[in-house]
């Protein structure tokens, strides 16, 4: 088994909050839009990353292919009577009383796994978020003299902001959470508990694979964000705040968390996954 599977894991499992949360917000009284700022430096963008395909062979990828773990023959539960063992599980790993402020309690396991699938798409259904969102609002700051005017298929200016630097640190605990979870209880978690996984991967209708390769997938999808320096800039054409650079709102879900939870925890989040992967 792939030690550095379970630690990405717990990472997209997370990564669903912050993105339902943080970049399909629709507008109301809980977004604070602040007075823009003095002028900030100007944003680096990277050009357009390749995407990583899925692991299938050293040649192609830089690392050995990803088979399903090696599973203890332990007694489960029927997945649909598996919430108790995943939360018990999840509060060995990371505390009781993180599991309960940061992880749905119902149908946990389906989640995660769906939650892990969908990180490679556009957007994620809230429906099957895993992991309940940052306890303080989205803030976003006005930007009221944009570089360049954006307008909408009727003419009218698209309002413009950035992303407010204090939003970062709603998402440091879920940083701190992962950073604090040790390794080897997370690799043997997963492993005793894969057939769930698994199960959960077939009935989402995939009838070939392993949750395993999706995973992997993911886990590169992750580390190849591009690293952005500046503020980030958006538009909100609608109820929804969107990425004002097209190469930024064109990447997948699990990017786009990476990209809004900010540089500091970004690296943070790499460093974590690229350790665990290094530990093999």
């Amino acid at each position: 088994m792939k030690n550095w599977i379970i630690g990405a894991f717990l990472v997209l499992a997370v990564a669903a909050a912050y993105y339902y949360f943080a970049i399909y917000q629709q507008a109301g009284p809980e977004v604070v839009i602040k007075a823009p700022e003095a002028a900030e430096e100007a944003v680096t963008v990277p050009e357009e990353p390749t995407k990583q395909p899925g692991l299938t062979t050293t040649s192609e990828t830089g690392l050995p292919p990803v088979t399903p773990p090696e599973t203890e023959q332990i007694p489960l539960p029927m997945l649909t009577e598996s919430d108790g063992v995943a939360l018990e599980t999840l509060g060995n790993l990371v505390s009781e009383s993180d599991t309960a402020r940061f992880f749905v309690s119902e149908n946990v396991i389906p989640r995660m796994v769906a939650t892990v699938d969908l990180l490679g798409s556009r957007k994620i259904p809230g429906a099957v978020q895993a992991v309940h969102g940052p306890e303080t609002p989205f803030v976003a700051v006005a930007n009221d003299q944009p570089e360049t005017i954006v307008r909408n298929e009727e003419g009218d200016e698209i309002p413009q902001f950035y992303i407010d630097p204090s939003n970062y640190e709603r998402y440091t605990p879920y940083v701190e959470m992962l950073e604090g979870a040790e390794t080897a209880q997370l690799v043997e978690s997963y492993r005793s508990h894969y057939p769930l996984f698994q199960e959960a991967y077939r009935q989402m209708g995939y009838s070939e694979g392993d949750f395993n390769v999706r995973l992997a997938e993911m886990i590169e999808e992750l580390l190849s964000t591009p690293d952005v320096s500046g503020p980030l800039e958006l538009v909100k054409p609608e109820a929804f705040y969107l990425f004002a650079d097209p190469r930024l709102e064109s990447l997948s879900a699990g990017q786009k968390i990476l990209l809004r939870m900010g540089s500091e925890n970004r690296a943070r989040v790499k460093s974590k996954l690229m350790e665990i992967r290094d530990a093999l």
